[in-house]
C-alpha cells in the first residue's frame, strides 16, 4: 500500500488542468493567436504580444513570446504583403499602439527575384515612419546584403530609403561548413551525380567539417587530374563560388542584432530560383545556429519564385526542420507567397497558423483544404465561397490552437476547426506596396506607394533667374543662406558629391511634416504630376528619358508651335519652378552621367492634395 501511496502523490505533481478551459498553462502560452476576450482573463500569461487585426469586433493578437509558424497567402494586391509587415512590426517596434513588446526579436529576411526592376523589397519600409508620429529609434535597423553581381542596381533601387544600409553578400570561412559547400557544389543527389562530384565530396570530406578552409579546398581541386570537359563544368561552380565566398569577409552572424533585420536581397538576373534557394539555406543554417538571447523570426517573402514544393529539396526540408524544431530553437516563421501550391504538404501540415487573402483559384482551396482544419467538404466550399469575395486588407485565418474567450466564463477555449475573418491593422511604418493606377476618377483619392505619407510643403523662394545658357533645372532654395529648409527633400550637396568618380546623388528618404503650403501651377501640368505620381516619383526618382518618353503626348498638345525638345524644357521649368519637381543631377554633365552609368532624375515633391491648378 506504501507504494501505491507514492504513486499517488506523484500523480498529484503534475501540472494541473486550468479551471474553464481545462488548459494546461504550456498550451495557453504557447497559443499563436489570442483575441483580447482571452487576453483580458488571462495577461500575465502573454507578457510580448502583437496586435494583428479585428475578427467580429474583438481585437486579435500574435503571441511573439512564444516560437510558431504562419502562412500568408493571397492574389497581388489583396493585402498580403501589407499582412506580412503588420507581423514584422509586431516582432521588431516596441509601440503600445499595436501591442506589446518588451524584447524585440531579430529578424531574417529572404527575397529573391530574376528580374530587377529597381524596386526595394517592402519589408525595408519599417525603416521609415508613416503619417503616425513614432520615434526613429524604435524603428529596426535594416541591413541589405544583395548578389555581388548586382550590388550597384540594389544600391540605386534601395538610395531612396535612408536608414538602410546595402552591403554584397559576402560568406567567410567560419559561414561555411562542408554540409554546406555540399550544397553550394551541387552534391544534394549523388546517385546521379557526375564524377567530378564525387571528386569534390572526397576533398570535402577529408579537409573535414569542423576546420573547413576555402583556400585548401580550391588548392586541392587544382592538384585532380580532372579532364576538359570535368574542368569545365567543375569552373563554373567554382565561379559561383568566388563571387560570394571571401575568407576575410565579415561573418554573417555579426549583422543580426535584437530588433534588427537582415535581408538577404538575391535579386539577380545572373541567378535562378534554385541557386538562390541554396545561398538562402546556408544563410538559414548561420541564423539558426547564432547564440543570442533575443528570439528569432524567419521569413519567406514572395516565396513562390524560389521555394520548390519538394521533400527532396534542400531549403524544404531545412525549414520543416526548423519549425519542427522552433521550440527548442525560439524561431518563428512566416512564409508569404501568392501561390500556395508550392508549399510542400510537410510544411502546411507543421504551421500554427494559415491567414488566406483573397484568391479565385478551385486549385490553390483544393491544396489548401487538405491541410487545414475545416471539417467536411461542404465547410471547405463555404470558406473557399467567402474567401473569393474577401476585400483587401480582410483574410481567413485558420489556427486551431487559437485562443477564444468561453462565452459567460472566465475561461479560455480553442478555435478548433472554426476560422476567423479578420480586417488587419494599419501599419505603423511606411506602405511601399500600394497599388499604382493608370486612371482615377476625380473623387478619388490620390494613390501613391507613399498612400500613408503626408506630402512635404515646399519652401519660400524667390522668382527663378530667367534661363540663359545653361537650362538650370533645381528646386527654388530659401532666401535666407542661415535659415535651415522646410522642405522634407532638401536639395543634395552637389559640391560635396558630384566628382568625376561619382556624379549620382542619391536620392534621400522623405520625412513626414504637418505643414499643410500648397502650392500652385498651371493646369496643363495637372497630367504631369499625376503621371509622376502614378510611377512612384514621391516614393523613388523616376529616369528622365522615361519621363519625357511617358509624357511625349502632354506636352506635344499642351505646348503647340514649339519644338519637342522647346515644349518639354518649357514644361518641366514650369514644374520645377512651381517647386513641385525636383531634378537630380541637373549640373552633372551628359558626359559624366553617361560615363557613370547613371541619367537625370525627376522626383515629385509635392502630393497631389497639396498642389492647386490655374488657368494658363
Amino acid at each position: 500500500m506504501d507504494n501505491f501511496n507514492d504513486e499517488l502523490a506523484f500523480l498529484a505533481t503534475a501540472t494541473p488542468d486550468e479551471e474553464g478551459g481545462g488548459l494546461l498553462q504550456h498550451q495557453l502560452v504557447t497559443s499563436p493567436l489570442l483575441t483580447f476576450s482571452a487576453l483580458k482573463n488571462r495577461p500575465q500569461d502573454f507578457p510580448s504580444r502583437g496586435l494583428v487585426g479585428i475578427s467580429a469586433g474583438d481585437r486579435l493578437y500574435f503571441n511573439t513570446n512564444a516560437p510558431n509558424s504562419a502562412i500568408v497567402c493571397g492574389v497581388q494586391g489583396s493585402g498580403k504583403s501589407h499582412t506580412l509587415s503588420c507581423l514584422l512590426e509586431c516582432g521588431l517596434i516596441p509601440d503600445s499602439r499595436v501591442g506589446q513588446l518588451p524584447d524585440p526579436l531579430s529578424a531574417l529576411v529572404f527575397h529573391f527575384d530574376t528580374s530587377d526592376l529597381g524596386r526595394p523589397c517592402e519589408a525595408t519600409f519599417l525603416s521609415l515612419p508613416a503619417g503616425h508620429p513614432i520615434d526613429q529609434a524604435l524603428l529596426p535597423q535594416v541591413t541589405v546584403l544583395c548578389s555581388p553581381s548586382n550590388v550597384e542596381r540594389r544600391r540605386l533601387a534601395y538610395s531612396s530609403l535612408s536608414h538602410v544600409h546595402v552591403q554584397p553578400l559576402q560568406l567567410s570561412e567560419k559561414d561555411l561548413t562542408a554540409d554546406r559547400m555540399l550544397a553550394i557544389m551541387g552534391c544534394s543527389n549523388l546517385e546521379t551525380a557526375p564524377l567530378y562530384l564525387h571528386t569534390i565530396l572526397r576533398i570535402i570530406r577529408d579537409i573535414g567539417s569542423s576546420t573547413f578552409s576555402y583556400l585548401e579546398f580550391k588548392r586541392r581541386i587544382a592538384l585532380e587530374p580532372l579532364d576538359v570537359k570535368q574542368k569545365a563544368m567543375l569552373k563554373l561552380r567554382t565561379d559561383l563560388l568566388d563571387c560570394f565566398i571571401h575568407p576575410g569577409a565579415r561573418e554573417i552572424q555579426t549583422y543580426f542584432r535584437a530588433g534588427g533585420l537582415v535581408l538577404i536581397d538575391l535579386t539577380d538576373p545572373f541567378l535562378d530560383g534554385l541557386t538562390a534557394s541554396v545561398l538562402f539555406d546556408s544563410v538559414l543554417g548561420s541564423f539558426i545556429d547564432w547564440q543570442t538571447a533575443c528570439g528569432k523570426l524567419v521569413v519567406l517573402d514572395e516565396a513562390h519564385k524560389y521555394l520548390v514544393n519538394s521533400d527532396s529539396d534542400r531549403l524544404t526540408r531545412s525549414l520543416s526542420d526548423v519549425i519542427r524544431l522552433q521550440r527548442h530553437l525560439a524561431t518563428r516563421v512566416i512564409i508569404a507567397t501568392q501561390e500556395p501550391t508550392v508549399i510542400p504538404a510537410t510544411i502546411l501540415d507543421l504551421a500554427s497558423v494559415i491567414i488566406c487573402h483573397r484568391f479565385t483559384s478551385p486549385a490553390w482551396c483544393t491544396h489548401l483544404s487538405k491541410h487545414v482544419s475545416t471539417g467536411s467538404q461542404s465547410d471547405s466550399a463555404r470558406w473557399f465561397e467567402e474567401v473569393m469575395f474577401l476585400g483587401t486588407g480582410h483574410a481567413l485565418v485558420f489556427c486551431p490552437s487559437a485562443l477564444m474567450s468561453t462565452d459567460g466564463e472566465r475561461g479560455v477555449t480553442l478555435l478548433g476547426r472554426e476560422y476567423l475573418k479578420v480586417r488587419v491593422r494599419p501599419r505603423l511604418t511606411l506602405d511601399g506596396g500600394a497599388s499604382q493606377l493608370a486612371v482615377r476618377s476625380g473623387s478619388e483619392p490620390p494613390v501613391t506607394v507613399f498612400s500613408t505619407f503626408e506630402p512635404p510643403p515646399t519652401p519660400p523662394s524667390p522668382a527663378p533667374s530667367p534661363v540663359t545658357a545653361a537650362f538650370l533645372l533645381t528646386v527654388p532654395s530659401s532666401t535666407d543662406s542661415n535659415a535651415t529648409p522646410s522642405s522634407a527633400f532638401p536639395s543634395p550637396d552637389t559640391s560635396a558629391t558630384l566628382t568625376a568618380d561619382n556624379p549620382f546623388v542619391p536620392p534621400m528618404a522623405p520625412q513626414a511634416t504637418n505643414n499643410t503650403t500648397r502650392c500652385t501651377v498651371p493646369a496643363r501640368l495637372k497630367h504631369v504630376v499625376g503621371w509622376l505620381s502614378r510611377n512612384g516619383a514621391l516614393e523613388t526618382p523616376v529616369k528622365m528619358s522615361e519621363a519625357r518618353a511617358g509624357l511625349y503626348w502632354i506636352f506635344k498638345k499642351e505646348y503647340l508651335g514649339m519644338s519637342k525638345s522647346e515644349s518639354w524644357k518649357t514644361m518641366l521649368q514650369e514644374a520645377v519652378d512651381g517647386g513641385v519637381v525636383e531634378v537630380i543631377n541637373a549640373d552633372v554633365s551628359k558626359k559624366e552621367l553617361r560615363k557613370s552609368g547613371q541619367e537625370q532624375m525627376l522626383r515629385l515633391i509635392v502630393g497631389l492634395n497639396r498642389i492647386g491648378y490655374t488657368r494658363g
